[in-house]
């Protein structure tokens, strides 16, 4: 037993036999019932003794179903010796990805950007105009339900599915292989009532999904990790009489899930794997979860930054003909991690039941899902500290696909036909000046530029790096908006993007992925963006066969362009 137990024990067989000896003494009892009691308090024990050894073989029995690899890093790097893996170290009990997250003044700017706004298009609303309230709204194209949401059933993986996934909102995505339901950062709530509501609701509720059996984390920020949800969670599988999930956690937030009341919890540095293998009809069926590094930074209090460790996930269903990659909330990695990454991933793949004895060059590809985040887009000067652009999350299967080559036998396309970009972290909180559906602006705008000479996009470069530099958004919400407002808008940055963005991210973006990629044709590019990238509706549930049919639409994003009252025309992306 655990030392909390046996003193437990110890303590029951105390209190019996203490006060045994007190009733005897004050004659209350005689000697015969005595002894009855002695036996009694002996058996209570024995009793609780059989009850915890019965429960923790129980539970060691569940937890025997799955392996933790915590040297899968060495041999990563003996199969990989001119790539190299390592784990961030822990430096005075903080887990910093990068010099430039350890300042947190960023977050402060972008909190102030996000209120303004949200101040700017309440307060004022009746004062200006319907081109400038457009453009502050969150919905800015007046999305109705249809635009937002499709409401699919959750249920299990249906035959003749080989793989399933379901946008439950935000980086909230159901993951579902034969015999195994995956969910990761579950968030179903308010951040914050006041200061960050959900702006749309989560699809399907907590008692309306199929029973989970893997929780994974990418790090503990609130909109990633709520208690709310994960309290509610384990109260419903008590009332089904189901057995926890367990969760895989990033170093440093065991504790956290032990104090929301989970009991299988496994805590990971990058580059170990956890195998979870359980019997599906006769047959041990196995995924596989790698920690991958992300480059973020966590914390849940405002003054707990880098406590903990932050990371993505590579999910490999051993016998299934595909491989997912979480990516969860990160900027762009660094050229070493993404190499690494893409070890892991090809790695995986290698070692799939299908692929096993098999050489490099005869490996089967399978279908490569890569769940991205889709921002926040805007400002990005604060954004790009600590998030991927929707125009990166797009334009980095290109780079996956020419490390994946390199590490194989197969050329860049093989793996791109095989590729689809989910893109996901969006579309539920208003975190900055990004609006609902901004993403699929930034990826139709990148379309765009792929479109435009050398010449021509040089000369759009220097056109929208001017907005900046001439803080046009400053000066269009002083035009557009009333007078009163002035004091709200003195306390923003100094760079902002609440009536006038930037784009010039997306063409430095693109320019530095053409430039990795040494003359690959940008037509290709453009197909590819179309055919594999992905904006799934919130509830939207897609099988395999719906993933690899599926493709960006550039025509329904349509662009909005209105007249404000007595001023030029405010452009709405």
């Amino acid at each position: 037993m655990s030392k909390e137990n046996n003193k437990k024990f110890i303590l029951i067989v105390l209190l019996g036999a203490t006060s045994a000896t007190i009733l005897f003494m004050t004659g209350v009892v005689k000697p015969k019932t005595l002894h009855i009691i002695v036996a009694g308090t002996i058996l209570i024990a024995v009793t609780f003794a059989a009850w915890y050894v019965t429960h923790k073989s129980s539970n060691e029995t569940e937890r025997k179903m799955y392996q933790v690899n915590d040297g899968y890093i060495n041999e990563l790097q003996k199969e990989f010796n001119d790539i190299s893996f390592k784990r961030l170290e822990e430096v005075k009990g903080t887990y910093v990805t990068n010099p430039e997250n350890i300042s947190t003044y960023n977050d402060s700017r972008i909190f102030k950007e996000t209120q303004v706004k949200r101040i700017l298009s309440s307060g004022c609303a009746p004062f200006v105009s319907e081109a400038v309230k457009s453009k502050l709204s969150y919905f800015s194209q007046k999305e109705d339900k249809d635009q937002i949401y499709k409401l699919d059933n959750a249920q299990d993986l249906q035959p003749g599915e080989r793989y399933a996934i379901q946008n439950i909102g935000h980086a909230t995505q159901l993951i579902q292989v034969p015999g195994f339901n995956i969910l990761t950062d579950p968030v179903f709530n308010n951040l914050s009532r006041l200061l960050y509501p959900e702006k749309t609701e989560s699809h399907p509720s907590i008692e309306k999904l199929p029973k989970i059996d893997v929780i994974i984390i990418s790090h503990n920020h609130r909109d990633h990790v709520d208690r709310r949800s994960l309290q509610k969670l384990l109260e419903h599988y008590e009332t089904k009489h189901w057995p926890q999930p367990k969760v895989f956690v990033p170093m440093g937030d065991k504790k956290l899930f032990e104090n929301f009341g989970f009991n299988q919890i496994e805590e990971v540095e990058w580059y170990t794997k956890i195998s979870v293998t359980k019997d599906i009809d006769g047959t041990n069926k196995t995924v596989n979860f790698v920690s991958i590094p992300a480059d973020h930074r966590s914390g849940r209090h405002g003054i707990d930054h880098h406590k903990s460790l932050v990371t993505g996930w590579v999910i490999n269903p051993e016998q299934e003909d595909v491989i997912f990659k979480f990516s969860g909330d990160t900027r762009s990695l660094t050229d070493e991690n993404q190499q690494a990454t893409d070890a892991v991933l090809w790695n995986e793949i290698r070692h799939k039941k299908v692929n096993q004895g098999k050489n490099d060059e005869n490996i089967e590809v399978p279908d490569i899902i890569c769940l991205e985040p889709s921002g926040p887009n805007y400002t990005r000067c604060d954004m790009d500290i600590t998030h991927q652009s929707t125009s990166y999350s797009a334009l980095l299967k290109f780079i996956e696909a020419k490390n994946l080559a390199k590490l194989s036998e197969k050329s860049p396309q093989e793996f791109l036909e095989k590729m689809q970009t989910v893109m996901m972290h969006h579309n539920k909180f208003e975190l900055g000046p990004d609006r609902f559906n901004e993403g699929l602006f930034v990826l139709k705008k990148l379309l765009k530029y792929l479109d435009l000479n050398e010449k021509d996009l040089n000369r759009e470069l220097a056109r929208q790096k001017e907005k900046l530099e001439q803080n046009l958004d400053k000066k269009r919400l002083k035009e557009n908006t009333p007078f009163t407002s002035r004091p709200i808008i003195a306390t923003l940055p100094r760079q902002t993007s609440l009536l006038v963005r930037a784009k010039d991210f997306i063409i430095k973006e693109l320019k530095e992925v053409t430039e990795k990629l040494e003359g690959i044709d940008k037509e290709q590019m453009k197909g590819y963006l179309i055919e594999n990238t992905i904006f799934p509706k919130i509830g939207e549930r897609l099988n395999d066969e719906q993933v690899v049919n599926s493709k960006f639409d550039v025509e329904s994003v349509q662009k909005y362009s209105g007249k404000s009252s007595g001023h030029s025309q405010i452009n709405c992306y």
